[in-house]
């Protein structure tokens, strides 16, 4: 199969592979090489459109606040209520938990690997970035229910922190059970979410 033709394709399947090898392999673990072969782009080329890894990665994370965006967007559209969409927030790591149970969440993981870099690196305040994104949206949704400026932000912190755990225990168990994120989906979608 031939790789990207155009410089535009050559960039997005750059931020596509890039995007799926940081999430299976970690910042540490990929190179450009890798990311070079799963885009079938010439390593040469690379170098044209980034200049080094770091700025590949920016690339990811803006490519992942996009996409949330646009989710919360989606939900926004679809949801006239506070409550509908904040369960989406919730539910949305099942739509995804066989990828999340075998490498993480895209987000979560990535943030906390490039926290390890230093809380001070660029890509650390990046990931910050990403993930305070999420804690926008949810302290928005949590003032439009009611709740103070103060009051709205500590919960939607701690429900971000929730999320981004959510799937943590259940992928340990799925291991030791040689099962998949089926059950847990099943389940998730029974039960009721208050917000009292």
């Amino acid at each position: 199969m031939l790789g990207p033709s155009t410089a535009t394709e050559k960039r997005s399947s750059l931020v596509q592979a890039a995007t799926k090898l940081l999430h299976q392999r970690g910042y540490e673990r990929t190179t450009l090489a890798h990311i070079a072969s799963e885009a079938r782009v010439p390593l040469g080329n690379v170098y044209y459109y980034f200049k080094t890894k770091d700025a590949l990665a920016e690339a990811v994370i803006a490519a992942h606040q996009a996409g949330l965006r646009a989710q919360f967007a989606s939900w926004e559209a679809a949801h006239a209520g506070v409550r509908a969409r904040l369960r989406c927030l919730i539910r949305a790591p099942l739509d995804s938990a066989d990828s999340v149970i075998q490498f993480g969440c895209p987000h979560g993981s990535l943030c906390q690997e490039l926290e390890k870099l230093g809380a001070k690196t660029p890509l650390a305040k990046s990931g910050a970035r990403l993930l305070s994104v999420y804690v926008d949206w949810a302290e928005g949704q949590l003032r439009a229910y009611g709740f103070t400026r103060r009051e709205a932000n500590a919960l939607a912190a701690e429900l971000v922190a929730a999320v981004q755990g959510t799937m943590l225990p259940y992928a340990a168990l799925a291991r030791v059970a040689s099962t998949t994120a089926a059950p847990a989906r099943a389940l998730a979608r029974r039960v009721p979410f208050p917000i009292t």
